[in-house]
């Protein structure tokens, strides 16, 4: 990677470029200046490996990343690594570093930039790691479930190995880039109990990083579907139940649902809106345990309307049984 050559003006783009314009100008490009359409023409070899060059930073979400962050905030840095810190150092997030005989600057600079992008590990660089978000149902983040998750992912080229090259010519297969798209396919086990957020990692399932065989890993973000009635607070499931003034005035038993199926509870005589009956246990299971959370149903008093004259004359009887200083503390 080269920050002082304009890449997105080699490929005939601009800087805001989606993904499938860089694509299909990188491909036009190569086909006029392939070296076997053009053999023996040395300034068609000089493009070809110019425009591969750029298609290869451009085509890459975190080199892209990585290049833009270059050009707009250039750095001058000493000792002979960046920001002044030594050569032959490979950094991650979080202040890990791991010494190593070779050093990819640029993959060392693209991390400090670039929280996620290719990794050092005791054996080299790795390949990126690949984040998705995966929706899932509420009942399913509850019980647990097993989901197929399908996502684009960056492989080394089957037909040249990831070298970009077919003996002395350019691989057809992937136009010199080394690398092919795929879609990919994997399922997952969401545990019982998971939360909104929760990440599972699938190691070795992210992009590829040719020549060394490390791939990165796939993160998955778990994204909570929410449910048309049941909420969640932690291990706790809350439920909002309405019930009718005479079940709040005598008391009443009343089927609810639950996650585990429906239940018949009790409401006491004199219930009004705001109180929480809580029933033990009925809630999510927290995971690694067998600890579960409990579940509180919400009561909501529905007050009737007046529809007729019999009924406010009913009212008026039962208003005579009412507490005269129900407010009285506020005066």
């Amino acid at each position: 990677m080269d920050p002082k050559k304009n890449y997105y003006e080699i490929l005939g783009v601009t800087e805001n470029a989606k993904d499938e314009e860089i694509k299909k100008a990188f491909r036009r490009l190569a086909k006029k200046f392939h070296p076997d359409v053009n053999p023996g023409d040395k300034t068609a070899e000089a493009k070809f490996k110019e425009i591969n060059e750029a298609n290869g930073v451009l085509s890459d979400r975190g080199k892209r990343e990585e290049y833009d962050a270059i050009r707009k905030a250039p750095f001058s840095g000493g000792g002979g690594g960046p920001f002044g810190w030594p050569g032959g150092s490979g950094f991650e997030p979080g202040g890990r570093v791991y010494h190593t005989e070779t050093v990819d600057f640029d993959e060392v600079f693209g991390d400090l930039f670039r929280g996620g992008g290719a990794r050092f590990s005791q054996g080299g660089i790795q390949g990126r790691d690949i984040h998705v978000e995966l929706p899932v149902e509420f009942l399913e983040m509850v019980h647990g479930a097993v989901r197929e998750v399908r996502y684009g992912r960056s492989r080394a080229c089957a037909s040249c190995g990831g070298s970009g090259r077919s003996g002395r010519k350019g691989c057809t297969s992937c136009f010199g880039s080394g690398m092919t798209e795929s879609e990919e396919r994997i399922k997952v086990k969401i545990p019982a109990g998971a939360q909104d957020g929760s990440k599972i990692r699938a190691a070795g399932k992210g992009e590829e990083r040719p020549g060394t065989g490390r791939s990165g890993d796939l993160v998955i973000a778990l994204r909570m579907i929410p449910h048309p009635f049941f909420r969640r607070e932690g291990y706790d499931i809350l439920l909002d139940v309405p019930i009718h003034y005479s079940e709040a005035v005598k008391g009443a038993k009343i089927p609810i649902p639950t996650i585990d199926g429906p239940v018949t509870v009790s409401i006491p005589p004199g219930s009004g809106s705001g109180r929480k009956l809580r029933l033990k246990g009925k809630g999510v299971l927290s995971p690694g345990t067998t600890l579960r959370g409990d579940q509180y149903v919400i009561l909501h008093v529905a007050v009737p309307p007046a529809r007729s004259e019999e009924f406010l004359k009913l009212v008026e009887r039962i208003a005579a049984f009412e507490d005269p200083n129900l407010r009285g503390g506020w005066n």
